[in-house]
């Protein structure tokens, strides 16, 4: 049985003032798909929003302890296993930043963070 990871792998990583681009490979193993749902996996909007705050952190060097708040917040399609995505981060001022998901499959989810 192999073991649980909690994050897609990274394909490839564009880097820019204000914003990232990451492209993410969403491994079978996934934490995230265990028990939500067996027969049909779906990757749970608290784990695209969780990994928003993670990369935020990484990239943006921002506190997460001075999240206020999402606004804008959709999960429009859902996100399965070996789906490949792309998560772009945007700086929208110092204490809002953009965020969306989207693949071949369309846009899976979108929204806006701020922070103190």
């Amino acid at each position: 049985m192999s073991e649980d990871v909690y994050h897609g792998d990274i394909l490839t990583k564009e880097l820019a003032e204000g914003e990232v681009k990451l492209e993410l490979k969403i491994p079978e193993n996934l934490y995230y798909f265990r028990g939500h749902f067996p027969s049909a996996p779906v990757l749970p909007g608290v784990a695209l929003t969780h990994w928003v705050m993670e990369y935020l952190s990484e990239y943006f060097d921002v506190d997460p302890a001075q999240f206020v708040g999402l606004s804008a917040l959709k999960f429009q399609i859902i996100i399965r296993p070996n789906y490949e995505i792309s998560l772009h981060l945007r700086r929208v001022n110092s204490s809002k930043y953009s965020f969306s998901y989207s693949s071949v499959h369309g846009q899976h989810a979108s929204g806006k963070v701020l922070f103190k």
